[in-house]
């Protein structure tokens, strides 16, 4: 018994030391910097991690709210005035900041859509912690956030008028981000 116990001390001092090295020398050596991409290995598990996770908390509710022209103007106004500054006004992911995200910006306009209305919900109401993306359900109405999930079902759909008025509009806030940007000081 009494070797059993002496193996089982050595075996938690190696492993206390083991983590202490590893947290105190070999974790501040990595680069936690935000301008660059996640490794393939980092991304799959994550993403891995983050689709169970949303998966296993969510039901199955339908959107309430229908896509009707009323629906998609007041979601469109909601979504430009939360998302867009990250996510963009097309869903492309090209952000306001023109900053590097770390991970980077889902763009909304491609698997984000192989989601259920109810798991969109569920990301935009709960946020994902470590990441940029905040949650909603605080501050926001579960009506304000249904009406955000029609619009980002939308912008994989939007109509050739919709798409040049946004063009348009990124254009025009290119033009003036980057006027600002050469006047302000150095």
């Amino acid at each position: 018994m009494r070797n059993f116990l002496q193996g089982v001390l050595v075996t938690l001092t190696a492993a206390a030391t083991v983590m202490a090295t590893t947290w105190f020398i070999v974790l501040p050596r990595f680069d936690w910097g935000a301008n660059q991409d996640p490794g393939v290995v980092e991304e799959t598990l994550a993403n891995d991690s983050l689709r169970r996770w949303v998966r296993s908390h969510t039901d199955s509710s339908p959107n309430p709210f229908a896509p009707t022209a009323e629906n998609l103007k007041a979601a469109g106004l909601e979504y430009k005035e939360h998302c867009a500054a990250c996510h963009g006004l097309d869903g492309s992911g090209r952000n306001r900041f023109e900053a590097h995200f770390y991970p980077p910006v889902p763009k909304l306009t491609g698997d984000a859509l192989k989601l259920s209305d109810a798991e969109i919900y569920f990301i935009i109401a709960n946020g994902i912690a470590y990441t940029a993306m905040p949650a909603f359900s605080k501050n926001h109405s579960a009506d304000d956030i249904w009406r955000l999930v029609l619009w980002v079902r939308h912008l994989g759909n939007l109509s050739p008028q919709e798409k040049a008025d946004i063009t348009r509009e990124m254009q025009s806030e290119g033009e003036e981000h980057e006027k600002t940007m050469s006047h302000s000081p150095k």
